[in-house]
């Protein structure tokens, strides 16, 4: 059912008191957020969609997107000591969908930052496809050159265009065993990324076996609409709380069958020899209490299936401050 109403006085407070969390620092982009970080400044640039710069210290290397209010968030980091292995903590937690399908064949990567962890997949699945999605050219630009993403490579496609309106326009027949949400806008997840619609796009475009990874932060206002919605569209869910605790992996499944613990980690075993992190360790951080307010509403879009790119434009303007998701 299409939903056209603008959001009720609840979703209006939730998605207000979300964005202003980030711009006192706490919800942009669950990652490390600070005072500008040492080292030498490789290039910055203010692009359509986004403040970035690119920052070298020492062997690390990492990207930051800049807040209006001045704050920056790490959207990437690469240690190029350690090219190959996955250096923050919400990213080696997003890895928990291959417990589930641990030898997928087709990634779709809704966000690219620096490509920490599309790179980190390519180099360690050799015959799996990805795809890779994100809004900012520039962002893709900067990935290509100071974090090792390839130009042109047939097996790793990166494209610059909207995560929701690349969802909905791909190829009836394209289908993807794993698709991670990590698209931020700046330090948001658009809301049009957020609804009931999104995600059930993402549901059609799952092959059978397949589940979509999403990155919760758990101690905002959104993350009880978070996972309404997300229970409201998939038949399985699980939840993996990262190592610092304030970000929770949500792996929901297309699969009508409930996997239990053992299966779990049968498949972290099936899943270890392809990664350098302990996938036992990652599969003994599923939880399954409820960790939210169930009276929360389920969010829909705003506007109408032909409205679609006009209201991703709307959605993608940056908001931190005074933030209306409707017209």
């Amino acid at each position: 059912m299409q939903h056209s109403r603008a959001p009720s006085r609840i979703r209006r407070r939730a998605l207000l008191g979300a964005t202003a969390g980030a711009a006192l620092g706490w919800l942009a982009r669950p990652r490390a957020a600070g005072a500008l970080a040492p080292g030498v400044v490789l290039e910055d640039v203010q692009s359509t969609y986004n403040h970035v710069r690119v920052v070298e210290h020492g062997a690390v290397r990492t990207m930051y997107f800049i807040g209006s209010n001045g704050m920056q968030y790490i959207e990437s980091r690469l240690d190029r000591a350690r090219p190959t292995s996955l250096d923050l903590d919400y990213t080696r937690t997003m890895m928990a969908g291959f417990l589930f399908n641990p030898a997928p064949r087709r990634l779709l990567m809704l966000g690219v930052g620096g490509g920490q962890m599309s790179n980190y997949l390519y180099a360690r699945f050799p015959s799996l496809e990805i795809d890779a999605v994100d809004i900012d050219p520039e962002v893709i630009r900067l990935a290509i050159k100071y974090f090792g993403v390839p130009a042109d490579d047939s097996r790793y496609r990166t494209h610059a265009a909207d995560a929701r309106v690349f969802v909905e326009r791909a190829r009836p027949e394209v289908r993807w065993d794993i698709i991670m949400l990590d698209a931020f806008r700046g330090v948001f997840v658009p809301y049009h990324l957020k609804t009931f619609e999104f995600y059930r796009a993402c549901l059609e475009r799952l092959t059978p076996g397949g589940v979509v990874v999403a990155n919760l932060h758990n101690i905002t206002r959104m993350y009880p609409h978070d996972r309404q919605t997300l229970a409201a569209v998939f038949p399985q869910r699980y939840s993996f709380v990262s190592e610092g605790g304030n970000q929770t992996t949500f792996v929901a499944s297309a699969s009508p069958r409930r996997v239990g613990l053992y299966a779990i980690r049968q498949g972290a075993r099936a899943a270890q020899p392809r990664f350098d992190m302990d996938m036992l360790g990652l599969a003994s951080r599923y939880y399954y209490r409820t960790d939210w307010e169930t009276s929360y509403e389920v969010l829909h879009d705003d506007f109408k299936p032909d409205e679609l790119e006009r209201a991703a434009e709307r959605h993608n303007e940056t908001c931190i401050r005074n933030c209306r998701y409707t017209p």
